[in-house]
């Protein structure tokens, strides 16, 4: 009986040791997946926002802003005057962005995403640049 004992302690040394490898796998397994994870949402929110930035220059370009003679409207021919602040805030709500620029001049500040339209605008039509940046 003495003999048997001694044995089953080397018995569980063993499988413990051979637990360890497994415990570790695991842990770095969980680790990756984490962070993959975090990184998909992360890829995910900012093609989000670029997709609603994109959004609001098509609705502007489109919509928005177009030279309108009657019932037709002349879409990516824009009338810079039919950009307004507070339209440009109400557009930035319903996309549910935190910022929105929209103008003919390059932006001043930073923001997480800008595009710009080539547009025409003025009776001369003049090709132009429409800046839409935000995020």
């Amino acid at each position: 009986m003495i003999g048997q004992s001694r044995y089953r302690g080397f018995l569980s040394i063993d499988a413990l040791l051979s637990a360890i490898p497994a415990i570790l796998i695991a842990m770095a397994l969980s680790w990756t997946s984490s962070e993959l994870l975090a990184k998909a949402e992360s890829h995910s929110s900012d093609q989000q926002a670029f997709g609603k930035v994109a959004s609001a220059a098509d609705h502007i370009v489109k919509i928005g802003a177009v030279v309108r003679e009657g019932q037709v409207r002349y879409p990516n021919w824009i009338d810079p005057s039919l950009i307004t602040e507070r339209d440009t805030e109400s557009l930035r709500e319903a996309l549910g962005l935190e910022s929105l620029y929209v103008s003919m001049e390059p932006p001043g500040g930073a923001y997480r995403f800008c595009i710009y339209r080539l547009v025409v605008i003025g009776k001369d039509r003049t090709i132009s640049k429409l800046y839409v940046c935000g995020g």
